[in-house]
């Protein structure tokens, strides 16, 4: 099973009850699905890069108690599992659908073992191919590497 990164912006709320039962719905249905969650983190309440509101669609009705306008604080939150793509595909379906998620995205970490294990030990650039010779005339000049 492939591993998975979510990173979440939900509504902030002065309790964190609609945080906890967030989380805990997607991670029950990423493990009742047969998949793992790997790691849960919290990061906070932060400010939003512009102001956001969930669509009328979703039950937002244009933002809430601020009076139309949209959400300048959020909190935000990532959740590493592994689960197969159709419960991916339900838990963006989930997510999709509740009033209290901002914003998310999922990425794809790895889709097997030894590219998930890999991902921390490779600390040098590492080019797909060789780079161009240097020719007599780049002699003089220094490169953008050089400089550094």
């Amino acid at each position: 099973m492939p591993l998975y990164e979510l990173t979440c912006i939900a509504k902030h709320s002065s309790n964190l009850a609609p945080l906890h039962q967030l989380l805990r719905s997607s991670s029950a249905l990423v493990a009742q699905s047969g998949g793992v969650v790997r790691s849960l983190d919290h990061w906070g309440t932060r400010n939003l890069p512009a102001p956001m509101k969930v669509g009328k669609r979703r039950g937002g009705g244009g933002g809430g108690e601020d009076g139309g306008a949209g959400k300048l604080t959020g909190d935000y939150w990532t959740m590493r599992f592994d689960c197969s793509p159709p419960v991916l595909s339900a838990l963006n379906s989930r997510l999709r659908l509740d009033p209290s998620v901002l914003r998310w995205t999922t990425l794809k970490v790895g889709a097997t073992l030894e590219q998930v294990t890999d991902l921390g030990e490779t600390k040098s650039i590492r080019f797909a191919r060789e780079l161009p010779a240097r020719t007599g005339a780049d002699e003089g000049r220094r490169t953008a590497w050089e400089r550094i």
